[in-house]
Formats: structure tokens, C-alpha cells, sequence
């Protein structure tokens, strides 16, 4: 336990944001006092004979951030008392990569594209979150950990959570970030692909129709059904560069033979919707009739426990020769069977049965394909017969028909003709990864994880003053949200943050779940190093006041409730650094209590108004570049 106490103004809370701006911060956010009177911060890691020191240039007033770094890593380092004597200058980037080499978080690789992130990629920075309880979080409602308040940030913490709660490991990691990029690529291939084949649909249909006048108008042979798209155009082109001759009309038989057609596509398509709605009827009943077998086994599956193959003849009660038991027992037997026998049944027809829904959609995506073709040529065929009667020869109907034609060519020209990828590789990929990526195993670990949160976290607020709805109450810890839920003691009513009232319960849940956290972490020997910064957890009891910024003295005499709260938890933290061998706490306070000896021997900075003494003392010179 190490404890700094002072008055407001002092640059107490500032030491967060010293220790996260030598973590990799973005944003370099101390205080203008402190930028003007210092030019470099640095913070010293140390984990058994490993050690590690971290220097960043502080930037002047007006300049976002530093990309100047130093990293130093070894044993028994020296702590630099200048600029010139930090060792291993690099960028950020390269910087961050070593303190999460030194924290034990893995080489997840995966680089985001400049001004991109990688959505679930486990970074140094995403490991703040446990270990600072700001002022922004301690008594907050609504923020349950630091960065999370941050809508830019919350996501990459979120999502990097299950990660450093061990329900994934670096492997497993990399496997699914993987599987998620490829995923959205295959959905943006799939909507383009989607885009262009209804594009090709339209352009199809209209080259076959303008095909169909002119085999009409004699200017080239009927199109086959089967034409591909470019066999469609070279007709097309053909059909323009034709001379104009005389021919007949539109015949009336062909347009019979279009509406015969369409009436035989339409029987179809009602016929195959016939069909897959009993499809879908059997595949519910299917899956009702599984259930109910399923629950049926299970009851009977209580017998198949009583070794039905050993019932005696006789009467259990007075051992007279009876067969009512080994009756029953075959009953039961046969009964097994037939329950087995049925859920086999139903484990070999549904398939088949989603197979023969899936068959279904597509046939009628293909009829309503041809029934879209069928109207084109009857549309067209009207059309023509329109046009010919309103033309004055059949020459000028077949002129009309190639500028329609040379016009519909020019358009078709200026449309870009990529060739789309193959999907097939991308989907392989995806099934391969998706073999791979065991998520029923991640989401059970990460219930496991989130339960043994949350037993830490209800027996640390047991320990804690709290008034109700919290005295006596649960805690419980979920990564969605993330979330923090209470569990009344008497109602087992769920209560969430904004329910629970009273700056104090804020407080001791805050505090309840940043230890619980902690004790997680050193259970599965996590990439988070075991510091708690807490910034003033005295704050629901002595809020700061402009008459009171100094610092606040207590040394005996009469306590209020508000006191005796505050040494509860004293009473906790020093008792839970007692039984930790790998937990440092860092206590910035604005209260001091004289008459305890725990506390006064942990205290290592007192920046009082009559000592003079802060941070950043008044008479440190101003930087000669700002």
C-alpha cells in the first residue's frame, strides 16, 4: 500500500494520467502547470528480477501528444534523473509493443490500417481499465470502468475483454479476428456479387428482348434460352450492322405461345409454393415432435438407473411370487426403445427436410427468374407490334429497331465489366477457421470467469460499508455491457446501478469489483499488472469544498458515520494487501488519519498547504519552450 495525501491542486490525480501517458496514451492529458515546468515523465514495472522503465517527452502547452519514446528494459535498473539519462529512444508503437512483451500480453499481430483499429486485438491500452478507478468511475453510476465512458474506446475495451479474462488464449485470438474479417469480406463480396448479378438479370432480359424484335424484324435469329450475356451482345451487334429489308408482322401465334408459357410458369411457382409451405409445416412439426421426445426420454431415462434387467419375480413387501415387476420392467424396456426408435427418426428427416426447403427456394427463384424473361418478350412483342403499326414500312420499324439497339449498346459499353472474385476459396477459408475457432468452449469459459468475478466481488462487498438496497445483496459481473447487476438479498429483486441509490453503494460496488477483478487476474496469472490506483475513495463522504481544499486531518476524538465508513474501508484494503503477495495499491487521498499506524506507515507524500510540497512544487522553473 502506498498512499499520497495532500490538498486540492496538488497534482495528486494527475499521477493517473503521468502513468497512462506512459502506457501508450494517445493524448498526452496533464495538467498545463505540470507541462510547463517538466519535460519528460516516467514510470518503473517491476515483476520479480524483471524490470522495465518507460520515459516519454512531455509535449509544451498546445501540442496534443509526444511520440517520443524510451524503453529500458533489465535488472536493477536505475531511476533516469534526466532527459539524457533514459536509454532506448523508439516511436509509440514500437514502445507499446514492448510493454505488453513485458506485461506477458501475446503477439497478437494484426495490425489495424493507419487510422484503423483491429476490432478485439488485446493492447496495452486496453489493460487500463483495471488498473485505475478514477474519479470519473469510483462513485460514478453509469461508468462502471475507466475508459469505458470514452464512445470511441468503449468497443476495442469490450471486445478485448475476453482476452484478458482468459477465455481466450493468443492463438484462439488471432484464429477469431481472422474468421470475423474474413466473414465481413465475404458479406461485402456477397453484396456486390448480389448488385451485379441482378445488374447482368436487367441487362439480359433487355438484350434478349431487343434480341426477339429483331429475329422478328428479320435483322438476325431468334436468341436461344440459353445465350450467355456476351453471346447476347455480340447478336446485338450483329443486328445493328444488318441491312434493312422487308418481313412480315409479328405473328399472333407467338404471342400464344408466350401467355401459354407464363400460365404454365405461374401453375409452377404455385405448385412449388404448395410445396414448401408443407415443407416448412413438416420441418415445425418436426422440430415440436423432437422436443416432446426429448422430454419423454429424459423422464423415462430415469429408469434405465433401476437395472430393469435384474427385477426379481416376487413381491418386494411380502416376497409372495408375483411378475408385476418384471411386466412393468419390459413395459419400460419397450417403451425406451420406442422413444430411441422415434428420436432416430427424427434425427434422419430433418435434414432432409431443410434440404428440401432450401431446393424449394431455389426453384422458385429460378421460375420467377423465367417469368420475368417470359414478360420481357411479351412486353417486347406488344411493343413491336405497336411500333409496327405506328411506322409507316416495315424498313422504318427495323431503323427504329437498331438505333433502340446501337443506343442500348453504347450504355451497356460504359458500364464497368470487373470480374468478381471467387467466393468458393473464401468461404473454405471460413469453414477451415470456423472448425477451428471453438466459441461454445470461449462462451462457457467466459461464464466460468464471469461467475468467479462475481463470487469475489459479493464477498469484497460484504466487507464494505453500504446502506440498502446493497447490506446483505450479490454482485453480479457480466462481460455484456459490460454489466453490473445487484442481487437484493431479501427480494432476490435484480437491481441495476442507476436502482441501487446512494453515492456510498456506488462507491463499495466500484471497489468490490476492481478488487474482484484483481484476484481473477492473479488467479489465472493475466497480462495485467497487479496496480490499483484508486483516486480518493473518500469522496462520497468528504466532498471537496472551496473552503476546505487543504488536506484533511483525522486523528481521533468523536467520529461521525461518515469516519467510521471510511476506516471500513481502510480496514479491507490493508487487509486484502495483507493476504495478496502480487497486488501494489496506489491510495491518492484527501484525508489523513494521524492515529492510524497502518496508514501513516504507507503514506509517502503529504502536499499540505503549509508544507508547500506538491508534485510540481511552485518554484520549479517554467520550460523555456512554452
Amino acid at each position: 500500500m502506498n498512499i499520497i495525501t495532500g490538498a486540492s491542486g496538488t497534482g495528486k490525480s494527475a499521477l493517473i494520467k503521468a502513468i497512462d501517458y506512459c502506457l501508450g496514451s494517445g493524448q498526452c492529458e496533464l495538467p498545463a502547470h505540470i507541462r510547463r515546468r517538466s519535460v519528460a515523465v516516467g514510470v518503473k514495472w517491476v515483476r520479480g528480477n524483471e524490470e522495465i522503465v518507460v520515459g516519454r517527452i512531455i509535449p509544451p502547452v498546445g501540442q496534443a501528444t509526444s511520440t517520443q519514446l524510451f524503453v529500458m528494459t533489465g535488472r536493477n535498473l536505475p531511476i533516469p534523473a534526466t532527459i539524457n539519462d533514459f536509454v532506448g529512444p523508439t516511436n509509440l508503437e514500437s514502445a507499446k509493443a514492448q510493454i505488453e512483451r513485458a506485461f506477458g500480453i501475446g503477439d497478437l499481430g494484426g495490425e489495424a490500417e493507419p487510422g484503423r483499429t483491429v476490432r478485439g486485438r488485446a493492447t496495452v491500452r486496453h489493460a487500463t481499465p483495471y488498473l485505475f478507478v478514477t474519479k470519473e468511475v469510483i462513485d460514478s453510476e453509469t461508468v462502471l470502468l475507466h475508459g469505458l465512458e470514452r464512445a470511441d474506446k468503449a468497443p476495442d475495451l469490450v471486445a478485448s475483454m475476453p482476452y484478458f479474462l482468459g477465455a481466450i488464449d493468443d492463438a484462439s485470438a488471432i484464429q477469431e479476428r481472422r474468421l470475423k474479417q474474413l466473414q465481413r469480406t465475404l458479406d461485402r463480396e456477397e453484396a456486390k456479387a448480389s448488385a451485379r448479378a441482378k445488374a447482368d438479370t436487367a441487362l439480359r432480359q433487355r438484350a434478349f428482348g431487343l434480341l426477339v424484335e429483331a429475329g422478328r424484324l428479320g435483322l438476325t435469329p431468334p436468341p436461344a434460352e440459353g445465350a450467355s450475356e456476351t453471346e447476347l451482345l455480340a447478336s446485338l451487334q450483329q443486328a445493328q450492322s444488318t441491312s434493312t429489308a422487308a418481313n412480315a408482322y409479328p405473328g399472333e401465334g407467338e404471342i400464344a405461345e408466350l401467355q401459354r408459357r407464363r400460365t404454365s410458369i405461374l401453375v409452377d411457382i404455385e405448385a412449388a409454393r404448395g410445396q414448401l409451405r408443407s415443407a416448412r409445416a413438416a420441418l415445425r412439426d418436426a422440430n415440436g415432435f423432437e422436443a416432446a421426445v426429448t422430454r419423454q426420454h429424459k423422464k423415462l431415462g430415469l429408469a434405465e438407473h433401476l437395472d430393469l434387467q435384474k427385477i426379481a419375480g416376487v413381491c418386494p413387501v411380502c416376497e409372495a411370487p408375483s411378475e408385476k415387476g418384471r411386466e412393468t420392467a419390459q413395459a419400460l424396456r419397450q417403451t425406451l426403445d420406442v422413444v430411441r426408435a422415434e428420436s432416430a427418426a427424427i434425427e434422419r428427416v430433418q435434414p432432409r427436410l431443410a434440404g428440401h426447403e432450401i431446393e424449394l427456394q431455389d426453384r422458385i427463384r429460378g421460375l420467377n427468374n423465367g417469368l420475368r424473361e417470359v414478360d420481357g418478350q411479351i412486353r417486347s412483342w406488344l411493343q413491336q407490334s405497336a411500333d409496327t403499326r405506328r411506322l409507316a414500312s416495315l424498313a422504318q420499324a427495323k431503323a427504329h429497331l437498331q438505333g433502340r439497339v446501337s443506343y442500348f449498346l453504347e450504355a451497356s459499353a460504359e458500364e464497368p465489366r470487373q470480374s468478381l472474385p471467387d467466393l468458393n476459396v473464401l468461404r473454405a477459408q471460413i469453414a477451415e477457421l470456423e472448425a477451428q475457432v471453438d466459441r461454445e468452449t470461449k462462451r462457457i469459459k467466459l461464464r466460468r470467469a464471469e461467475t468467479k468475478i462475481s463470487q469475489f466481488a459479493s464477498d469484497i462487498l460484504a466487507q464494505l460499508p453500504t446502506v440498502a438496497p446493497c447490506v446483505g445483496s450479490e454482485l453480479e459481473f457480466t462481460v455484456r455491457g459490460p454489466e453490473v447487476v445487484l442481487i437484493e438479498a431479501d427480494s432476490d429483486a435484480v437491481l441495476r446501478m442507476p436502482d441501487v441509490g446512494s453515492d456510498q453503494n456506488y462507491l463499495a460496488i466500484h471497489i468490490a469489483l476492481s478488487f474482484a477483478l484483481q484476484r481473477h487476474f492473479e488467479a489465472i496469472t493475466a497480462p495485467v499488472p497487479g496496480l490499483l490506483v484508486l483516486d480518493q475513495i473518500s469522496r462520497p463522504y468528504f466532498p471537496a469544498r472551496d473552503d476546505d481544499a487543504d488536506e484533511r486531518e483525522i486523528a481521533g476524538g468523536q467520529e461521525d458515520e461518515d469516519i467510521q465508513a471510511m476506516r471500513r474501508h481502510l480496514d479491507f484494503l490493508f487487509a486484502e494487501i495483507q493476504r495478496r503477495t502480487g497486488l501494489q495499491v496506489l491510495l491518492i487521498e484527501h484525508a489523513y488519519f494521524a492515529d492510524d499506524p497502518r496508514y501513516v506507515g504507507s503514506t509517502r507524500e503529504r502536499w499540505t498547504r503549509s508544507s508547500g510540497r506538491a508534485l510540481i512544487p511552485n518554484d520549479w522553473p517554467v520550460r523555456p519552450d512554452v
